[in-house]
């Protein structure tokens, strides 16, 4: 019972949203009513979003940074949501680190503080002080919570394929595919050991960086549901507690932060994907500390270079270059308008290009305006990009509140040719140079025998060309539904036209009347059949993804 009036909230909750016109219209279309907002106010929405559970906050944080997908004002409304939450009971807390850790904090831990620093959706922190007397703190997370997030993420599955099969919005974005990705993600997050080794790696990567700090992990007080680390002490660039005016280490800190960042993406392809200013402490010791390692989005190698081309493009202003990767990077639909998708995207780069050098850095908003692009004109876009769109607006945030005046678009472009030297200086390892050799050998072996058989082939006149796809059987079986749709409607324009011309036919007392009747009627039900079944399978094209 329990389970029905949650899934009935939920309901409700999608239903108010479709009413509402939360996700904005595809290019081309009527945008929702102005007052449409007034019917279902945004604050609401967020507060309902809340509401339903950890699972739906974190949908609510990945909506907030897609304005490609959700209208301005509840954009706005989304980029406020919290994730604290009323603090769990220290008991439950100590319950979870003993069946974890094997103890009690307070035997594991020289001192353990039982009031909370900080209450997540997922987690909770607490200050503790290690045996040998060094500061940390210990993040548990919340009990029975990976069952919540289980069951909220099978019910968002499957308002996601409805979604996907039954509107436009759906399928251009890929709404199934957009879920897997939140519960991959959710996922890795609830793994506190996957947390820690982000924490690691990306100490690692950021070694170069004297003025960048990420906290130490301890693995001997470590498991899936607990995370110890080094405590760090300063404020938060979000709290409001930052001095006036911009410093030099300020200044130090924004220029490296970025230079850090374009090395996540294009060399390091692990990406810390939620760097607002709330995740980054400006420490007492002049560093800058980045927090919150659970969001990290890994980059294929391939899909590094394809940004690095893409950025490089945009530079360059080459409109045609940045459509030209685009389309490559997107899954065409059935739909797709290529022209006007490349006229879009030389406009998006013109304004890009256009805008002031000493600007904010727009790489963002130009990620994300691909990714509206895209989907409005029948591209389904990657999810690179508008997760690196979200992280480089995050990041611009942060970057103004650290040094509003930094060149970042210089900074940026100056960095580049660094990226493109270590990319093209890079060792080759002994799997990929081996694998290298091989496909050469490979290659070097067979060209012969095959180049004799074309050879032969061209010299016996034996060289055909095959099409494939006029056979397939989805084409043969569409082209008999349409058949059987043109036969059906020939069949009831002659059964109403028979209808009509017997009824005008005296014979008798009662004449024909019973016969036309039954002729309208037969041919009201194959109407009706053939409408229904139109409006039913005709809604829109299936594609490959589309589940059913």
């Amino acid at each position: 019972m329990i389970h029905l009036s949650r899934g009935s909230r939920i309901a409700l909750f999608a239903l108010r949203c479709r009413r509402a016109g939360i996700v904005r219209e595809p290019y081309g279309r009527p945008a929702a009513a102005p007052d449409a907002a007034l019917r279902y106010p945004p604050h609401r929405f967020v507060d309902e979003l809340e509401a339903l559970g950890p699972a739906f906050i974190k949908l609510g944080q990945a909506l907030s940074s897609r304005p490609d997908l959700v209208r301005p004002p509840y954009l706005a409304a989304l980029a406020r949501i919290q994730d604290e939450v009323a603090p769990i009971d220290a008991q439950a807390v100590r319950e979870t680190i003993a069946a974890e850790l094997g103890d009690v904090p307070e035997r594991l831990f020289r001192h353990f503080d039982p009031v909370p620093l900080a209450a997540g959706s997922l987690a909770q922190v607490h200050a503790v002080v290690l045996p040998d007397g060094g500061e940390a703190v210990v993040k548990v997370q919340r009990p029975d919570i990976e069952k919540r997030i289980h069951a909220d993420l099978d019910t968002l599955q499957w308002m996601a394929r409805a979604t996907q099969r039954y509107t436009d919005v759906g399928r251009r974005y890929g709404a199934a595919r957009w879920i897997d990705e939140l519960r991959a993600s959710l996922l890795k997050e609830l793994d506190f050991l996957a947390e820690a080794m982000h924490l690691r790696v990306f100490a690692d990567h950021l070694a170069r960086y004297e003025t960048l700090y990420v906290p130490v992990p301890y693995p001997e007080f470590c498991s899936t549901r607990v995370l110890t680390m080094s405590r760090v002490r300063g404020s938060k660039l979000g709290g409001g507690e930052q001095a006036p005016g911009t410093t030099l280490a300020q200044s130090r800190q924004a220029a490296q932060l970025l230079c850090a960042y374009v090395d996540q993406v294009f060399v390091h392809g692990l990406v810390h994907a939620d760097p607002h200013p709330g995740n980054l402490v400006a420490m007492d010791d002049g560093r800058l500390a980045l927090l919150d390692f659970g969001m990290v989005a890994s980059l294929s190698p391939g899909r590094r270079r394809e940004m690095l081309q893409l950025i490089l493009a945009a530079a360059e202003g080459s409109g045609d270059g940045v459509a030209e990767i685009c389309e490559a990077m997107c899954t065409p639909l059935p739909e797709a308008d290529r022209s006007g998708f490349r006229r879009a995207v030389s406009e998006a780069v013109l304004e890009y290009v256009t805008a002031s050098a000493h600007s904010a850095m727009g790489e963002g908003r130009l990620l994300l305006a691909l990714t509206t692009i895209s989907a409005d004109h029948g591209m389904r876009p990657p999810s690179e990009l508008s997760l690196l769109g979200r992280a480089l607006l995050n990041l611009e945030s942060a970057l103004l509140l650290l040094s509003p005046g930094l060149p970042t678009r210089e900074l940026l472009q100056s960095r580049l040719p660094g990226v493109l030297a270590s990319e093209f200086s890079r060792p080759m390892s002994l799997t990929r140079g081996g694998t290298w050799l091989l496909q050469m050998q490979r290659l070097l072996v067979q060209s012969p025998g095959q180049l004799g058989k074309l050879l032969g082939t061209l010299s016996e006149n034996r060289f055909k060309v095959r099409l494939d796809g006029l056979e397939d059987s989805h084409l043969i079986e569409n082209l008999q539904k349409i058949a059987n749709r043109i036969a059906a409607g020939v069949i009831t324009a002659a059964l109403l036209i028979a209808g009509a011309l017997i009824s005008r036919v005296r014979a008798g007392p009662g004449g024909y009347g019973v016969l036309s009747l039954a002729m309208f009627g037969i041919a009201g039900l194959i109407g009706a059949g053939l409408v229904f079944n139109s409006l039913r399978r005709d809604r829109a094209p299936r594609d490959k993804d589309d589940l059913s």
